[in-house]
């Protein structure tokens, strides 16, 4: 008997090298999408309400332990960048900045505010993920001031280039060209009876703004809902497209291609 009929009579996987192929081509394709693009290494300064450093562990014992896991955008920016987490912001801490990434920050005073101003229209780079109803999962109740801010305290800098941050009451949304999807995102609006500055264009429906104040540039997003662990995780759903989605904007801004 030939070795193409013991095949056949015996059906064994091992006569032939197909199924460990496609077992090969199937893990590849579960592996998840990049979250960044290839850029060379930068400061970055990264601010956030969210628990994106030590993840959200089950008790302090386990926090102190290191039993919490880290978010997947603060590892991978950890990884491929001089990622400085910021408590607080002010002029010092954003000079040598290449990038500044606020991600539902805690509520910054006046002087912050400024400062982060300053920094864009002297040649910064800023993208901020400013959610009005933040639906993020915490295990920490909606009072609880260590939680996650539930709502964007950042309109000041908004208004101050002409744009306000609405809550238009939508559930979850896809977006039209990218795919990736949003949970109770806000939308940007123009100011009535201001133009600003900053020279702002909407997109993505009005959920997001690209801004170019002075010298520098911004990429504002009216949700933060979308990088929640379980929409980066979710292949079926959002993870790859929601990933793809932060890529892009984090590439935009790099590449100064905002109109």
């Amino acid at each position: 008997m030939n070795v193409a009929m013991a095949c056949l009579l015996l059906a064994s996987s091992a006569c032939s090298p197909r199924p460990a192929q496609s077992a090969a081509s199937a893990q590849t394709s579960q592996q998840p999408a990049a979250l960044l693009p290839a850029l060379p290494r930068s400061r970055i300064v990264l601010m956030s309400s969210l628990p994106l450093v030590y993840g959200e562990p089950d008790d302090m014992s386990a926090l102190i332990a290191g039993q919490g896991e880290p978010h997947p955008l603060y590892v991978a920016l950890n990884a491929a960048h001089d990622l400085v987490v910021a408590d607080a912001l002010d002029s010092d801490g954003l000079v040598g900045a290449d990038m500044v990434i606020l991600i539902q920050p805690r509520a910054l005073p006046p002087e912050a505010l400024v400062a982060l101003d300053d920094y864009v229209r002297g040649g910064g780079r800023l993208m901020v993920f400013a959610d009005p109803v933040l639906d993020w999962p915490s295990r920490l109740g909606f009072g609880d001031p260590r939680g996650p801010l539930r709502s964007a305290l950042v309109s000041p800098l908004f208004a101050h280039w002409g744009l306000e941050l609405v809550d238009p009451g939508s559930d979850t949304v896809r977006l039209p060209k990218s795919g990736a999807i949003l949970l109770h995102p806000g939308r940007f609006a123009v100011r009535s009876g201001t133009t600003g500055d900053a020279g702002c264009v909407l997109s993505e429906a009005d959920h997001v703004a690209r801004c170019r104040p002075g010298k520098g540039q911004a990429i504002l997003v009216a949700d933060a809902d979308l990088l929640a662990p379980t929409y980066l995780s979710d292949p079926v759903e959002s993870r790859d497209a929601n990933r793809r989605f932060f890529r892009g904007l984090l590439q935009d801004l790099s590449d100064e291609r905002l109109p």
